[in-house]
């Protein structure tokens, strides 16, 4: 609840005898039309509460629903608020940003204010049985972007291959595989002996990268789960390896994912631990794919 000084932009209802809506019996009282933001609306105020007893309850309804296509519906921020004839100024209920729609025309508040609340006279809300009620509503007309997602669990078998690399030490830029194909994509390994980056010099470097199909969806990504290997060579196969599973590839946009520091270049060109023989290293690549997904985007 919060309180100010100036009256609410759109709607005031002044109500001069509030004590005859009890009197009388009246559960439910609606408010004139009023217009915001291209739409109508009204005021419902329940003088005993809604399913709240001890409470006045008050909700703000989109008025002439038949008016708009069946599927309609309207963002909207809005407050609802009380004047207080003693302080001259308004409490105001604020509400949070609500969908109003077929199956929920109307948002409010069970508990604005309870009766004895009202009903005190050193309140200020309820003097000579008047009171005032207002409304003020900001629609939001901005189009949102909606976007559909299909996820698919592929899991293709495990794809295992070698390659080697050879003239190791005279290598200065990269190197870069041959294309294979797994799970209808093509992919090529590049690495870099020298390490790039930050890396340069240090470590090999080493990245996985997709190759952009114009036979597929632009939408469309795939997420593989892959294993890089360098290769231990001598008799203990204490091959060196890591893994990525949580990377996404895109089929319009040609990029890679990988490892700066992959290894560092003390511990590849060590001779005791074999991974370079005969100045050929052996790189080994095992790669699964596991989700693709396709996008579409509608206003």
């Amino acid at each position: 609840m919060e309180t100010r000084v100036v009256s609410p932009a759109n709607f005031l209802l002044k109500i001069d005898s509030f004590s005859l809506l009890h009197k009388h019996g009246i559960y439910e009282l609606k408010t004139k039309e009023f217009k915001s933001g291209d739409y109508k609306w009204r005021l419902v105020i329940y003088p005993n509460g809604k399913d709240e007893e001890g409470y006045i309850s008050i909700y703000l309804a989109i008025a002439d629903k038949s008016a708009l296509p069946s599927t309609w519906e309207v963002n909207a921020t809005f407050s609802i608020c009380l004047f207080n004839h003693i302080s001259d100024n308004y409490r105001y209920s604020i509400g949070s940003a609500v969908r109003f729609h077929a199956l929920k025309p109307e948002w409010g508040f069970k508990k604005f204010i309870s009766k004895k609340n009202l009903t005190d006279l050193s309140k200020g809300y309820l003097v000579d049985d008047k009171c005032v009620f207002g409304a003020e509503i900001f629609v939001n007309e901005h189009k949102t972007v909606t976007q559909s997602l299909s996820l698919n669990s592929v899991y293709t078998d495990p794809y295992k291959r070698e390659f080697k690399i050879s003239n190791f030490s005279i290598l200065k830029e990269k190197w870069v595989s041959k294309v294979f194909e797994v799970g209808g994509h093509k992919w090529k390994i590049e690495a870099h002996p020298n390490g790039c980056e930050e890396e340069t010099g240090r470590s090999l470097s080493i990245f996985l990268s997709h190759i952009v199909s114009n036979n597929r969806p632009s939408s469309e990504r795939v997420c593989p789960c892959f294993t890089m290997r360098v290769k231990d060579q001598s008799s203990d196969h204490k091959h060196h390896q890591m893994t990525l599973s949580d990377r996404w590839f895109s089929a319009s946009e040609a990029y890679d994912w990988g490892w700066y520091s992959f290894i560092e270049l003390s511990s590849l060109k060590d001779p005791n631990k074999g991974f370079i023989v005969n100045d050929c290293c052996l790189l080994e690549i095992e790669i699964t794919v596991v989700f693709a997904v396709s996008t579409t985007r509608s206003t």
